[in-house]
């Protein structure tokens, strides 16, 4: 069983591990590799507005008020 090295993730590999490049023989980088590129490419998919979730979010910001990022000075 022969085996390639992946440019991309330098990892040792047997051949049918590479997709098929025509008369070049094998692409250099393997299908883990070109699937993990071909993911990053895509574009995530829109978030679907949650009404009860909208509605649990306003009423905590009713109940606690604004967020400050500033230290309590009543621990201290």
């Amino acid at each position: 069983m022969s085996r390639k090295t992946c440019t991309g993730c330098s990892r040792c590999l047997p051949l049918e591990s590479f997709p098929n490049a025509g008369k070049r023989g094998k692409e250099p980088t393997c299908f883990m590799c070109t699937n993990d590129a071909r993911r990053l490419r895509t574009p995530l998919p829109a978030i679907k507005r949650d009404p009860a979730l909208i509605r649990i979010n306003n009423t905590f910001n009713l109940w606690h008020g604004p967020v400050s990022r500033t230290p309590l000075r009543i621990a201290a």
